[in-house]
């Protein structure tokens, strides 16, 4: 299963939907592929390009592999408070009731997706036994302001495990993850906003599950002007990331050093896209 969550992204919506179908069918021809959109009530027509974009007859055509199962693409408007958190898990739930292998989650604005991307994410789940695959990408540097100054370092020097993007927002988890997510307490406001991308990864590694990266090569997406967007995220990142902080205390307080985790996928040269930030705010 590929979950998208969404909100007002009628613009790339479509493009992630035709990557992530032909890397379903391409990558896991013996699987059922099933591509679920999670929306936020979108003022444009995203839930309507979502499962709209071109059939699979067309993905057919241009991969030259035939499904052996055919395409469910389901979109829905997600109930509760809005964010992306909450899209999410409502994403989980869908995955759980179809008893799902792997769910692969991207982003709705990411323009450098393509079907590799569903392989790289789902073969380490599906081939080699690991519950949680976090992307590892090119990326210029100062795309990742949060990412690189607060939750990776805090991620290495909590847990010991160098997870360079643990808030990459393109992720793979396993069937025994996603219910081991909806049964925690631990899911507030924050983590149903912007926090629930640093909740998935502290809490796969301190409940004990296997998780690697995956590289993905260069992100290039709908980027966040420092001094303009990052206020609230930065808050919620950052709550969440403390809170699970106390609440795993006992883990964290016997860790010494860090290690790295296991690379999937061929280490590609790419440049990443160039970022212009204001510097007068």
């Amino acid at each position: 299963m590929v979950g998208i969550p969404s909100f007002g992204n009628a613009e790339t919506i479509g493009y992630v939907v035709r990557a992530a179908t032909a890397g379903m069918v391409q990558y896991f021809p013996d699987l059922k592929p099933v591509l679920v959109n999670s929306d936020g009530g979108s003022p444009d027509d995203t839930p309507h390009v979502a499962v709209s974009t071109e059939s699979p007859d067309y993905i057919e055509k241009v991969i030259l592999v035939s499904p052996r199962h055919k395409l469910q693409r389901i979109t829905f408007t997600y109930q509760g408070t809005s964010g992306k958190g909450t899209a999410v898990r409502a994403l989980f739930e869908v995955a759980r009731e179809l008893k799902v292998k792997a769910m692969v989650m991207v982003d709705s604005d990411l323009r450098s997706i393509v079907p590799e991307w569903v392989e790289l994410l789902a073969g380490p789940i599906l081939k080699g036994g690991y519950d949680f695959v976090a992307p590892l990408y090119a990326r210029h540097k100062y795309d990742g302001t949060i990412t690189n100054n607060i939750s990776y370092p805090l991620t290495r020097a909590l847990y010991g495990v160098r997870i360079r993007q643990p808030i990459g927002g393109d992720f793979a988890i396993s069937g025994d993850l996603v219910s081991r997510y909806l049964e925690l307490d631990t899911f507030d406001e924050s983590t149903a906003r912007f926090g629930i991308d640093i909740w998935m990864t502290h809490s796969a590694i301190n409940e004990g599950f296997a998780v690697c990266q995956a590289r993905l090569g260069a992100k290039i997406h709908d980027a966040k002007d420092p001094a303009s967007d990052l206020g609230p995220m930065f808050r919620q990142v950052v709550g969440t990331l403390f809170r699970l902080a106390g609440h795993y205390s006992e883990r964290w307080l016997r860790v010494r050093g860090s290690h790295p985790i296991p690379e999937y996928g061929f280490e590609r040269v790419v440049a990443p896209e160039p970022i212009t930030v204001n510097h007068a705010k």
